[in-house]
C-alpha cells in the first residue's frame, strides 16, 4: 500500500511538471493517515443505525479526475472492500451516500491539527474557524495566516433511500496542517 502511494503521488507531482495548473500536493502520509483513518470512522457508522447494513457509495464533488478527492476516493474504496463492506459504484436504491470536497482552513490556534485527524461537524459546526470549501482550480495563498492553515476533506455521511435523505452525518478529515499546509499552497 505504501509503495502504491508513493508511486501515486510520484505522478501526481509530475502531472504539474507539464505545464497543467499547479494543485497542492499532499504528504503521502497525510494521505495514508486520512484513508485510515476515514476508513475506520466509516466502518463504525456503517454498523450503527441508520446506515446499518446499507451498501456504501463514495463520491466527489470535482467533475474531472484531477486533485486529491478522486485518489482518496478510490483508496477509500479499496480499504473498505478490505474491510469485508459492500462498496458499490452507484446508488441503485438505498445505500449510505459518502461525499468527499477538499476545502482549505484556517485552524484556529488553540485547536492544532495534525495528518489523518477526524473530526465530527455538530450541528453544521464546523471545528475549524475561518473555512474556504475549494472550487476546481482555486488556491488561496495567505501567508499572513499560515499558522492556522490546514487542508483537508468535508466528507458527508448520508442514508439515501430514492431521492430522500433518511439522515446525515459530517466530518472533517484533516490531510495537512501547519507549514506543510502552507508549502503547498
Amino acid at each position: 500500500m505504501r509503495n502504491l502511494l508513493l508511486t501515486v503521488a510520484v505522478l501526481v507531482a509530475g502531472c504539474g511538471a507539464l505545464g497543467e495548473p499547479q494543485r497542492p500536493v499532499h504528504p503521502v502520509e497525510g494521505v495514508r493517515k486520512v484513508v485510515d483513518s476515514l476508513g475506520a470512522e466509516i466502518a463504525k457508522r456503517a454498523g450503527a443505525e441508520p446506515f446499518r447494513n446499507l451498501p456504501i457509495v463514495i463520491r466527489t464533488t470535482t467533475s474531472a479526475n484531477s486533485g486529491i478527492e478522486p485518489l482518496i476516493a478510490e483508496l477509500l474504496r479499496t480499504r473498505l472492500v478490505e474491510r469485508g463492506l459492500a462498496v458499490d459504484v452507484a446508488c441503485a436504491a438505498r445505500c449510505l451516500e459518502i461525499s468527499l470536497q477538499e476545502l482549505a482552513v484556517e485552524a484556529a490556534k488553540s485547536a492544532p491539527l495534525s495528518a489523518g485527524q477526524v473530526l465530527s461537524v455538530a450541528g453544521a459546526q464546523v471545528p475549524v474557524v475561518g473555512g474556504l470549501i475549494r472550487t476546481i482550480g482555486e488556491q488561496e495563498r495567505d501567508k499572513e495566516r499560515a499558522a492556522g492553515r490546514a487542508n483537508g476533506l468535508f466528507v458527508t455521511l448520508a442514508a439515501r433511500d430514492g431521492n430522500r435523505y433518511g439522515a446525515r452525518a459530517h466530518l472533517v478529515a484533516i490531510i495537512s496542517a501547519g507549514d506543510i499546509a502552507l508549502e503547498q499552497q
